[in-house]
């Protein structure tokens, strides 16, 4: 053996037994090249020749080992490499996860060697991985222009596409790399996951039957999950509630299945929940949140935003006003975003939950930062602003949510001299108008605003008319239609408007109003007396006719004698609107021994205007004291009342008591009635009353002036604290002034203070409850009386 082999043998032995590598030369057959590189790099010979160094290069390339290549050259002088040392380095530092290293040698090749296309692709995709997404779009435009397009410039094309979240460029790539590589089944997997991901689901299940071998299980469970969501988010969009229940059956249906991925099981679940809020089942959606934030912890926004929703549309306003703050403060471009502004849907939380100026906040400073026009997304055309344009809308129902209806319905008038063909407008004018009391001119509204709008969109205004219609008492023909609404209509706010009053208006009723009195009274029937009126109405039919049952009963002592006396009567509402016919008959109990017949008819010449005849044998209003005197009394009375809108109204009517002793009552009256100022929870009210009555004089145990007449001023003072969605405690402080002459007598000065409380949990129960202190004239004398009043409502839904 040669003295030269010999050491280099010995050299190798040594080395070997020294752990400097570890290789079996057996079966290896770049043993000899990795022992030449371990040596250069290992004793430290520098490579110095252009040519040993591409060598060597390749070699380290062929075994990966990227970190010892680049180790290699950290000091090598880059204007001497050759194209293939260059590649190989820039390879190596890709590899080796360190791209601002793979890009200055890609930079260098592509200057030393500008003709070489692979230089140029892999500084695109060293671009790529930097996020020099710019960059690495022009480097590829320009390799597109010199070399020509194959599979790899496809590839990153589509990598690039991927990193600027651009799916229809990657979609588009990725087709045309399926085309020219049809075998390719990484590439087609790829397609078919990203079709299914932009909702695609026709092409994805086409490659699956075309190449149903590539594709397992989970692949078809996916699919299915991404044709159910592509059906959620198309229903959403279109308003088309039945494909939004086409795809949640088919998330119920997959989820049904106890082997799909975890992963796949938790984004269903979370797209259940926006399905539900989507189909207004609110009660359940809220339920599955719940269920899924105990589970998985902090939900997705777009989660979150669905049970929002919910909140708000289950009554809830106060926690949905929460969630939407939370949601603007993690995502704050998401407030004015110009399809679906978080901002819009804060606001009507804020007003639900009667947080009146937390709203107009909220739209002052969302209206700041809008213009009335924006871009397109050319930036050379002007559109309308429909963000601009919500405000508006928004401003103007809080306008009159707060009190002013008069200057908001004023707005809306001034809008359509500018804009009468806007049919929204006219929707929102008739809503207005439905809200003041004036159904007809309601109606008219939404007539105009359906002749401006699609058939597809008559559900809203089908649905407002018959909301203005059972607001007025028209219910003959009204439920028959609201049935079909509610067997066929797509989901909606007014469609749960409709069906709540709906049902509100027929549920059975009872109402108890009790009241202790220790002074007489015009009106009172005994000195230190109680009197209660129990109601019970039964619930409405189709026609909104009822049947009902009522009690009255008083009860007083009089020189040491205890008197009571009832009126027991069942009857029957009769509804032949504007005709409203109410018929009753009975006994009497105590005191008052003999059968009751009464009649009342309620008849609406407009919203305005209204008239009520009574006709009353054994009236309740005979006083107690005639009654211990066998005297019974019949009454005849009219009134006439007019309701001038929402803040204001009046009436007059007159009436005659016939009593069995021969004295014959005749009496009148007026009112008016004014808010003098309605602020978000404040109300102020004013009125103004007069009454004079006329008897034949006779002697009698009850009250019975020859003549009298009184006048009076009052003030109403309310305070309403909300507590919840449609819940509230109010607090009623009444003044009242007047003056009362009795003929015979001199004018005395009367007065009244009072103080209550009126608590609402609507749509069940509300109760009521006072106490007053006033002063009367009665036969020249000075009484001063307190009165405790106490009443409840309650409806059976």
């Amino acid at each position: 053996m040669p003295r030269s082999t010999r050491m280099t043998a010995f050299v190798t032995a040594l080395l070997v037994s020294n752990g400097a590598w570890s290789v079996k030369a057996s079966g290896n057959p770049d043993f000899f090249d990795t022992l030449q590189i371990q040596r250069e790099v290992t004793v430290g010979t520098a490579v110095e020749s252009p040519e040993e160094l591409e060598t060597t290069s390749h070699r380290l390339i062929r075994q990966q080992r990227y970190e010892a290549l680049l180790s290699l050259c950290q000091s090598c002088d880059l204007d001497s490499m050759t194209l293939s040392t260059l590649d190989n380095l820039a390879a190596a530092a890709r590899r080796a996860g360190q791209p601002d290293l793979a890009l200055t040698y890609y930079q260098a090749l592509n200057f030393r060697f500008p003709d070489y296309p692979q230089g140029l692709l892999g500084l695109a995709i060293a671009q790529i991985e930097l996020d020099q997404l710019e960059a690495a779009e022009w480097t590829l435009r320009r390799y597109a222009e010199r070399f020509e397009i194959h599979e790899a410039w496809l590839e990153a094309r589509a990598y690039l596409a991927a990193r600027q979240e651009d799916p229809m460029a990657e979609l588009h790539t990725r087709q045309a790399l399926v085309d020219a590589q049809p075998d390719n089944e990484q590439e087609l997997q790829a397609l078919y996951r990203l079709a299914v991901s932009l909702g695609a689901s026709t092409a994805a299940s086409r490659m699956m039957e075309e190449r149903p071998e590539l594709f397992n299980d989970s692949d078809r469970a996916w699919l299915t999950y991404y044709e159910s969501v592509a059906d959620i988010r198309m229903g959403t969009h279109t308003d088309t509630p039945l494909q939004v229940r086409q795809g949640l059956d088919k998330l119920n249906d997959m989820l049904s299945r106890p082997d799909i991925d975890s992963s796949l099981r938790q984004r269903a679940e979370f797209d259940q929940v926006v399905a539900l809020a989507e189909l207004r089942e609110f009660e359940a959606a809220l339920e599955r949140a719940a269920a899924l934030d105990r589970r998985y912890g902090t939900l997705p926004s777009y989660v979150q935003r669905a049970r929002a929703y919910a909140l708000s549309g289950a009554g809830q306003p106060r926690e949905a006003a929460y969630l939407y703050e939370a949601l603007i403060r993690d995502n704050p471009a998401q407030a004015t975003h110009v399809d679906a502004p978080l901002n819009e849907s804060l606001f009507y939380a804020y007003s639900d939950a009667e947080r009146f100026e937390d709203a107009e906040r909220l739209l002052s400073s969302w209206k700041a930062r809008e213009d009335q026009f924006r871009w397109d997304f050319t930036g050379t055309t002007r559109l309308n602003n429909s963000n601009y344009e919500r405000i508006a809308q928004m401003e103007l129902l809080l306008l009159a949510w707060r009190g002013d209806a008069a200057a908001a319905s004023e707005r809306i008038d001034a809008y359509l001299q500018t804009a009468p063909g806007d049919a929204y407008l006219w929707l929102l004018k008739g809503d207005l108008y439905r809200g003041r009391g004036w159904t007809r001119q309601a109606e008219a509204a939404y007539e105009q605003a359906r002749e401006l709008l699609p058939p597809e969109n008559h559900e809203r205004i089908d649905q407002s008319l018959l909301h203005a219609r059972l607001l007025r008492g028209q219910w003959r023909g009204t439920t028959g239609e609201i049935r079909d609404q509610l067997a066929s209509a797509r989901p909606s706010a007014s469609l749960d408007s409709l069906e709540r009053e709906w049902k509100e208006a027929r549920a059975p009723r009872l109402s108890m109003n009790l009241t202790r009195g220790d002074t007489v009274g015009a009106d009172a029937q005994s000195p230190r007396d109680w009197q209660h009126d129990v109601l019970f109405e039964g619930p409405r039919n189709d026609s909104g006719s009822r049947a009902f049952a009522r009690r009255i009963g008083y009860s007083g002592d009089y020189d040491d004698a205890s008197l009571d006396a009832a009126y027991n009567v069942v009857g029957y509402e009769l509804n032949q609107y504007p005709a409203i016919w109410r018929l009753s008959v009975g006994h009497g109990d105590g005191e008052n021994d003999e059968w009751i017949a009464w009649g009342q008819l309620d008849y609406a010449f407009s919203d305005t205007l209204s008239s009520r005849a009574v006709i009353e044998r054994n009236t309740p209003s005979t006083p107690l004291r005639a009654l211990q005197d066998g005297i019974h009394a019949d009454r005849y009375a009219a009134e006439l009342t007019y309701r001038r809108d929402e803040s204001g109204g009046g009436g007059i009517g007159i009436g005659v008591i016939d009593f069995e002793d021969g004295n014959l009552r005749r009496s009148g009256f007026l009112y008016w009635q004014e808010a003098l100022y309605r602020r978000d929870r404040w109300l102020m009210t004013g009125e103004l009353s007069a009454a004079t009555s006329a008897n034949d004089g006779l002697e009698a145990s009850y009250f019975n002036p020859e003549r009298d007449i009184s006048a009076n001023v009052g003030l109403g003072i309310e305070y309403r604290l909300p507590l919840g969605y449609r819940q509230s405690f109010t607090q009623v402080l009444s003044l009242g002034t007047g003056s009362y002459r009795q003929e015979g007598f001199d004018n005395e000065a009367t007065w009244e203070v009072g103080y209550g409380h009126r608590w609402e949990w609507l749509p069940d129960v509300s109760l009521n409850y006072g106490v007053s202190r006033q002063r009367s004239i009665y036969d020249g004398e000075v009484e001063y009386g307190n009165v405790i009043t106490l009443g409840v409502e309650w409806r059976f839904l």
